[in-house]
């Protein structure tokens, strides 16, 4: 059922996270306006405004679900994009220093892997058919203006006149949450307090031609033991015959510029899998190169009000490390979130301000669990910058524990499986029966 709680939502950013939330919005709002920079390409092909969409993204299964409930018919959109179907974790090799390469076990979950730019043409076509929604390209957003009634948001247009337009609501997915802090400031409002983990990560990557080789319909996984060494390695299959090839390393000074150096860099991964899944093929045109700084959480969650109809979402409110492939799913369950506090708002007096306080209340635990996966990897290296994690090291005695029941326990592996998709809480691994399968693989160190 439609409920409509105002005449206009405005969305900043035509990203995965702008886009899934102009689908939340669309049953609510009779205009839905969403502002981009960029132009988008008219087929799955890279865009300005995604400078890593030419390296290895995925879909995590609570992703894909997120994204099926928001848009119908994703799933098999994708699928007939060319996207490939990956059984977690059957079709997974999965190698740790300490374990060795995970079982490689049906979990219960499938993947479906593709292109950053075919992820993103699919949603794209998807909002497109959606009749009260428009998309406004080459409107470069300079600030929300708010007269505590109805904000407004300000933007340049692609012949760099002035324009504005007023919503009941605005989300700011626009990636750093630049709308939303100047907002706060012009208005002499608290900052939101920042969580900042600096990580100096950089990534080569190669799209290969696997051509019958092992590479096919599989996802490699290498990672490096911590203490003494900062490279991973990473293959993922894609749309059209294609294969992603990735190594990244934290604080590295250099990076490969050649199929020959990239060749040599594999050689330095943990085991020989990928370079030996690789050192054949022919050549790909060029490498491609990304480097990561630093994650960031703004805790907006955490004040004590927002200005009246402003949302901020998806990497405005948190951005992770693209290594752990966290960010599209998400801000694909943000959005889910904001559809399911739309549904139960609409009746109330004042929806917007009970919409605002609603997902605030709970988007700071969707973040949690993924924030802390990863950030809990991260200081695993020592160059990491920033505040380590409450209990860091409890926490790290637990996950050897964990990967070495997984590698004996299937129970163990599919919970493990489950919470890494997101698709259960974390707390999932503190289940009593979980967990003590768990500490059966504590190792206890001599006094």
């Amino acid at each position: 059922m439609s409920h409509h709680l105002g005449q206009r939502a405005v969305v900043i950013g035509a990203g995965i996270g702008g886009f899934c939330a102009a689908g939340a919005l669309s049953s609510y709002f009779k205009e839905i306006v969403v502002l981009e920079r960029d132009a988008p390409p008219p087929s799955a092909i890279p865009r300005a405004g995604v400078p890593q969409d030419r390296h290895p993204h995925l879909l995590l299964a609570s992703g894909l679900q997120a994204l099926g409930d928001i848009f119908p018919g994703f799933e098999k959109d994708l699928v007939d994009g060319g996207a490939v179907s990956i059984n977690a974790f059957r079709d997974i090799r999965y190698e740790r220093a300490d374990v060795g390469a995970l079982p490689q076990r049906d979990c219960g979950a499938s993947l479906l892997c593709a292109s950053r730019p075919l992820i993103e043409y699919v949603v794209r076509r998807q909002v497109a058919a959606i009749a009260n929604v428009t998309l406004r390209s080459h409107c470069r957003v300079t600030e929300i203006a708010s007269d505590a009634i109805r904000p407004s948001v300000r933007y340049e247009s692609a012949a760099r006149e002035l324009a504005a337009v007023e919503a009941d609501l605005v989300v700011d997915a626009s990636g750093r949450g630049v709308p939303t802090l100047g907002l706060l400031a012009a208005l002499g409002w608290e900052r939101p307090l920042e969580t900042v983990v600096g990580v100096d990560i950089s990534y080569a990557t190669a799209l290969v031609r696997p051509e019958g080789t092992s590479l096919d319909g599989q996802i490699l996984v290498t990672l490096p033991d911590p203490s003494s060494s900062v490279l991973s390695g990473l293959t993922l299959p894609i749309e059209g015959g294609g294969c992603f090839v990735s190594l990244s390393q934290y604080g590295a000074t250099k990076q490969p510029e050649t199929w020959q150096d990239f060749l040599a860099l594999s050689r330095q991964l943990n085991t020989p899998t990928i370079y030996n899944a690789i050192c054949k093929l022919a050549p790909p045109d060029g490498l491609r190169h990304f480097v990561f700084d630093e994650s960031r959480w703004r805790h907006f969650e955490q004040l004590q009000r927002l200005p009246r109809g402003i949302l901020p979402m998806a990497d405005s409110l948190c951005r992770f490390n693209p290594i752990y492939g966290q960010g599209m799913s998400v801000a694909a369950r943000q959005a889910k979130l904001l559809h399911e506090v739309l549904d139960r708002v609409a009746g109330e007096a004042d929806p917007i301000e009970e919409l605002q306080a609603a997902f605030m209340a709970e988007v700071g635990s969707l973040l949690q669990a993924p924030w802390n996966m990863g950030v809990n990897a991260d200081f695993a290296y020592p160059g990491t910058r920033g505040q380590r994690p409450e209990r860091y090291e409890e926490s790290r005695q637990f996950e050897a524990a964990l990967f070495r029941a997984i590698v004996s326990d299937p129970v163990v592996h599919r919970a493990f499986s489950d919470v890494l998709q997101l698709i259960k809480p974390f707390d999932l691994l503190q289940d009593t029966d979980i967990r003590r399968r768990i500490d059966a693989h504590v190792v206890v160190k001599n006094a």
